[in-house]
């Protein structure tokens, strides 16, 4: 609750033994050091944007990660889980979107509490003066690149929502209520330009200049029209900074998941993780095969609880619907379809009591495969034993993504010819380094350009969190969630689909607890809730 965040007590200043934290929405104690002044310590404010990072992961671990997953043409609830009502929800798009939903209010309260401990080192650091090149901007970029991501992020799922400018909450001209979506979303390309001073290069987990770039130019193809900040010409300029960086597709699309291999020189930025407890990621428990789980247990690297499938789309052949051409490497690397282990092949025996038809059972149909972690399998001689320890990193920021991006907005901009050179590029080391001619881009049109790139995005991208964000920036959320998912299609067709369910709505306890979301004493929430 971003109320309750801002008058908490803040942890730095435990770890100085200081007695208390000035709350920023109250008159400073001048008998003691601010918040502020604590945090313009660079040791102290590196300190805690090691934690802030840490933080931030939270929102890619066990539920946070499979919740934005689902809901989409790529990926949807497993079929037991559709049983349930508030796990279906995304799919389903009915009354169990509400704002009582305890997913729909973890995912808010994980983002708003690292966006606040981020505006902290943000205020702190602006409050120095830096120095171009210093070390005090360099971690304001990357407070500020924490910040506007999860901003980001939050305005793609809940619409309006407010800004955390701590200096301008603390001087009062501004509050925590929701904001006008042209300034939310100045306030996000203004973070991302803050970022772009950010270290050039930095510790894996940590943001760099390049981050910053990246997102800068999503940020300027997200914009929605009505705001009139979205700009492809602009997008295109900050991918540029980073293609003229020392970034490069790995050879070897295999290589990027496997976590013996290097892939930092196309990966910008990452989600760092272990096996360890408490140091995983803990995605496999929630997205693998409860089939293989009954079948070999927990000690299976791909066993798991089905709770985000493949869409029919998303693993198919072109032939039968999907969107997979013969020869693509990444189909393989990011779907499973082989379930054997050990030379034995599971079978749906153990799982008749799930009381599903046998077209809903989807427990030995394909499924994500991307963050299978074997270091977790009993054959790995590790004695770790078990899925729940999934620890392989999770890529948010690739160098792939940037190029397919750049070739949007080439295509935006008139220059679809040019756009199809540096899709082919990925789609290249798809194929294994050279490019069959029948697979090749050429001759599409602006808008055959955009149909084509739906799915590109999809089979390069698959299963990296991006998946509603490209949807809903295209506009195409609504139209092939209803065409492409299966929970979605039922609900559509028993009519009880709800376009406005696009946007989540804004928590029940946020509502309540925060007096500034009220618009003439009602609360401030998206329409249809």
């Amino acid at each position: 609750m971003i109320t309750k965040i801002f008058k908490s007590v803040c942890a730095v200043c435990a770890i100085c033994g200081l007695a208390a934290c000035s709350d920023f929405l109250e008159q400073e104690n001048q008998t003691q050091l601010s918040e502020s002044q604590v945090l313009s310590d660079v040791e102290l404010a590196d300190l805690n944007m090691k934690s802030i990072y840490d933080a931030f992961k939270e929102n890619y671990k066990d539920e946070r990660c499979w919740v934005l997953l689902q809901g989409t043409d790529e990926i949807q609830v497993g079929a037991l889980q559709a049983k349930d009502a508030n796990t279906a929800a995304w799919d389903f798009c009915d009354g169990a979107m509400n704002s009582e939903n305890g997913y729909v209010r973890n995912a808010w309260n994980y983002r708003w509490s690292v966006i606040a401990n981020a505006a902290k080192i943000v205020r702190a650091m602006s409050e120095v003066n830096p120095q171009a090149g210093s070390r005090e901007e360099q971690l304001m970029g990357e407070a500020a690149f924490v910040r506007g991501f999860l901003t980001y992020q939050a305005t793609m799922i809940w619409g309006r929502v407010p800004i955390i400018d701590q200096k301008r909450i603390a001087d009062g001209t501004l509050t925590t209520a929701r904001q006008p979506l042209k300034d939310v979303w100045q306030f996000i390309i203004d973070d991302f330009m803050m970022a772009t001073k950010a270290p050039s290069k930095n510790d894996e987990g940590r943001a760099t200049s390049y981050a910053g770039w990246t997102m800068l130019g999503k940020a300027y193809m997200s914009a929605p029209e009505e705001t009139g900040l979205r700009d492809f010409a602009k997008a295109k300029e900050c991918f540029e900074k980073v293609m003229d960086g020392t970034y490069s597709l790995l050879a070897n699309y295999n290589d990027l998941w496997d976590y013996t291999k290097d892939a930092k020189s196309e990966v910008i930025f990452t989600n760092t993780f272990s096996c360890a407890r408490g140091y995983a990621n803990q995605v496999q428990f929630q997205i693998g095969s409860r089939a293989a789980q009954n079948w070999f247990g927990d000690a299976c690297y791909f066993a798991g609880y089905d709770h985000s499938v493949p869409t029919v789309h998303a693993y198919e052949t072109i032939e039968n619907g999907g969107i997979w051409e013969e020869g693509d490497t990444r189909k393989d690397a990011s779907l499973r379809y082989d379930f054997s282990y050990n030379g034995v092949q599971p079978d749906l025996s153990s799982l008749t009591w799930e009381g599903l038809s046998e077209e809903d059972h989807d427990e030995l149909k394909p499924h994500i495969k991307k963050y299978e972690d074997f270091r977790t399998d009993a054959a790995s001689g590790l004695e770790i034993n078990n899925m729940w320890l999934s620890g392989k990193n999770i890529p948010v920021l690739r160098y792939a993504d940037v190029l397919l991006c750049y070739a949007e907005c080439l295509n935006e901009l008139g220059q679809t010819s040019q756009a199809e050179t540096y899709v082919n590029q990925v789609r290249t080391r798809a194929f294994g380094g050279t490019l069959p001619a029948e697979a090749r881009w050429s001759g599409l049109s602006q808008t055959g350009f955009r149909e084509q790139m739906q799915d590109e995005r999809i089979r390069e991208l698959f299963g990296e969190n991006w998946r509603r964000y490209d949807l809903i920036r295209t506009g195409q959320f609504l139209p092939r969630l209803k065409k492409y998912n299966k929970w979605a299609a039922q609900s559509v067709a028993a009519g009880t689909f709800k376009d406005y369910l696009q946007l989540w709505p804004i928590p029940l306890t946020e509502l309540n607890q925060n007096t500034d979301m009220r618009i003439d004493g009602k609360f401030d929430q998206n329409e249809g809730y």
